[in-house]
C-alpha cells in the first residue's frame, strides 16, 4: 500500500511539472505593407490589453515584419502607425497562451 501511495505522489508531482512547463505566453506577430504590397520597415505597432499594464510598443523590420514575444493571454487591440500613411486600428484579436497569432496589415497612403 506504501508503495502504491509513493507511485500516486511521484506521478502527481511529475504531471505538475509538465503542465506547468506548458503554460507559455503568447506571440504576435505579423507582416506591414502597402497597397502594392510592398513590405513597410519602421512601422509603429502598439499592442493594448486589459491583461497588460501600459501598452508594448514593437517597429517593423527592414523586411516588414513585427514581433511581440511575450504577451499574456487576452483581448488585444493593435495600432499600426508611420509618417505618410494613414494610421489602422485593428481590434479585437484574440490571443491565448502558448499560440502564435499572425495579424499582417495593409496601409493606405494618407492624402
Amino acid at each position: 500500500m506504501r508503495r502504491f501511495v509513493l507511485l500516486v505522489v511521484l506521478i502527481g508531482a511529475f504531471g505538475s511539472c509538465r503542465a506547468f512547463a506548458q503554460l507559455e505566453p503568447g506571440r504576435l506577430t505579423g507582416i506591414v505593407s502597402d497597397a502594392q504590397g510592398a513590405v513597410l520597415p519602421g512601422v509603429t505597432v502598439t499592442a493594448t490589453s486589459p491583461s497588460l499594464i501600459g501598452k508594448q510598443v514593437a517597429v517593423t523590420e527592414e523586411d516588414g515584419k513585427f514581433l511581440f514575444p511575450s504577451l499574456p493571454s487576452g483581448t488585444y487591440t493593435l495600432m499600426f502607425e508611420m509618417s505618410g500613411f494613414r494610421p489602422v486600428r485593428r481590434e479585437n484579436v484574440v490571443l491565448t497562451l502558448g499560440r502564435t497569432f499572425t495579424v499582417d496589415m495593409q496601409l493606405e497612403v494618407a492624402s
